[in-house]
């Protein structure tokens, strides 16, 4: 019988056949899944060194599993799981047991604590092993964001460690299918934006089917279509955002607006085999993005007037992909997938996915729908912040052809979700804001929840706009700009003013609510 703890050497096989021991799976079904590939990847980049194998580990989310369906069956399931933690570096069980044994030192703890990459819990169930994991991102090296992951605290044999990630599993096909694990760990991130109740996948599937008609049974879940997803959403005091997802360029930009402010995306997906000809649709899928990478150089210039925008540059996503391992890649690789339909052929972009046939590669993702949580009070959708902020993109693209506006180049934008308290930390932080717009900045009463539209010249930011994201749609909507730039500022409060040129200038913009920008700068004193 095992003790409390067992030490490991990692390596590949050493990790599948810990998830086959403990787990109760033959070992050539691990080795198999889309996981063992991942994983092998993923802590061969890390620079795993050790396993140390937790036993008899009561995780929470299965227990609430267990005791909504497993408990009932005849076949006498275990309830209590098996957790691996992982370090870099080579630990021994001795050593292990001298840092229990002894009295226990900051030192002890901050080596452990640099050393420490996460942890994976493994269920007790047939082929779906992969319960709980929390692990390291890869590196951001400036390029690579994960502004969804969040720091977990946990306790080993008494030592206090953490990590900051966001929280994975696999679906187990009975509590919970694709959709249904996606949005528990985008609940775990909302959960600490927003203060809501956290869901079990078991609880999250019976949310999806309360109040609507069901096409078969809750338990085993069949899975959960977008209009059931947002029911889980309004289950925890959120609402749910739909945009589609079928142009490239729009669901770049909004997922960078809503991902970048910490709210993970669920991305609806229709899943190829591109190895067949024609490529044949496999089925539905539903993953969590929870990060980004800005790895194109330059933005793509957007629409007649040649908009910049800063998410035009996504190269890749990253995913918790139930079906794969968290923090999957996703690439925006000019990939496209051919399909007949009435007889036509119709071909679609599409994401790589790290899914693996069975001759090998071949497996594409083409978007569909994106759903985003948000807190009930953000009423304004990004689509409308995009629209104004492409008006008053045009109105400086005038004024920079006329060589009228103080500036070198057509600015980049950076559009995106943030807090009031983001907002007035930022501007006491930034030495660009002179002393008086600083403390009006700190004083002035704003909303809890804001749209930041930042115009950067060659990365230094120059103005930014703010907009009530708490408004109605034919509200005021802006709030104020910053004005880094003291020049620009003094030629847009002047430039507004002067009724004649503005009459000029606004034949550019096509609705009223562009022009109320122009209205604020009017309002300030030279």
């Amino acid at each position: 019988m095992a003790g409390p703890f067992e030490v490991r050497a990692y390596s590949i096989g050493t990790l599948e056949d810990l998830l086959a021991k403990k787990s109760g799976t033959p070992v050539d079904i691990i080795h198999n899944k889309n996981h063992s590939r991942y994983f092998e990847d993923y802590f061969g980049h890390l620079g795993a060194g050790t396993i140390l194998v937790e036993n008899d580990y009561v995780d929470r989310d299965f227990l609430e599993d267990f005791a909504g369906y497993y408990v009932r069956c005849f076949y006498p399931y275990q309830r209590k799981c098996t957790r691996l933690h992982f370090f870099t570096g080579s630990l021994t069980e001795k050593d292990f047991e001298q840092i229990i044994a002894s009295q226990l030192t900051d030192a002890q703890v901050s080596s452990l604590q640099a050393r420490y990459l996460g942890f994976v819990v493994v269920k007790p169930l047939r082929q779906t092993v992969v319960g709980r994991t929390c692990l390291a991102t890869y590196e951001e090296e400036g390029r690579r964001f994960y502004p969804t992951a969040r720091p977990y605290g946990l306790n080993l044999f008494g030592i206090p460690l953490r990590v900051k990630t966001l929280e994975f599993q696999e679906q187990d096909k009975v509590a919970a299918a694709c959709a249904t694990t996606a949005l528990w760990s985008v609940f775990h991130k909302t959960a600490e934006l927003f203060q809501h109740h956290l869901l079990s996948p078991v609880e999250i599937t019976r949310a999806a089917h309360l109040g609507g008609p069901m096409a078969g049974r809750v338990l085993p879940s069949p899975g959960l279509d977008a209009r059931q997803m947002a029911r889980a959403i309004c289950s925890v005091g959120l609402e749910a955002i739909t945009l589609p997802a079928q142009d490239e360029y729009k669901l770049k930009a909004a997922l960078y607006g809503y991902v970048q402010f910490g709210i993970p995306a669920l991305l609806m997906l229709d899943i190829y085999d591109v190895l067949k000809r024609p490529h044949e649709r496999i089925g539905r899928h539903a993953v969590a993005v929870t990060g980004y990478s800005l790895g194109i150089a330059a933005p793509e210039p957007y629409g007649p007037t040649g908009f910049l925008l800063k998410a035009s540059r996504m190269d890749k996503l990253y995913v918790h992909d139930d079906q794969v391992g968290p923090f999957a890649r996703m690439v925006f690789d000019g990939t496209t997938v051919s399909l007949r339909r009435n007889g036509e052929t119709i071909t679609l972009w599409s994401l790589s996915t790290s899914w693996r046939a069975r001759r090998g590669g071949g497996i594409r993702a083409v978007p569909d729908l994106m759903l985003v949580p948000v807190y009930h009070k953000i009423r304004i959708p990004f689509e409308l912040i995009l629209k104004l902020v492409l008006g008053f993109d045009a109105i400086l693209g005038v004024l920079h052809g006329a060589r009228r506006a103080p500036l070198r180049s057509r600015p980049e934008w950076d559009i995106r979700l943030c807090s009031i308290n983001e907002v007035k930390h930022g501007g006491l932080l930034s030495a660009a804001i002179n002393h008086g717009q600083r403390k009006e900045i700190a004083l002035t009463p704003m909303p809890r929840f804001l749209w930041r539209a930042r115009a950067c010249a060659e990365d230094v930011p120059i103005l930014d706009l703010l907009f009530d994201a708490t408004d109605v749609e034919q509200g005021h909507l802006i709030c104020r700009a910053i004005e880094y730039d003291l020049p620009l500022g003094r030629f847009l409060r002047g430039f507004a003013k002067q009724r004649g040129l503005r009459q000029v200038v606004e034949e550019v913009v096509e609705t009223e609510p562009e022009r109320r920008i122009l209205d604020w700068f009017k309002d300030q004193p030279l």
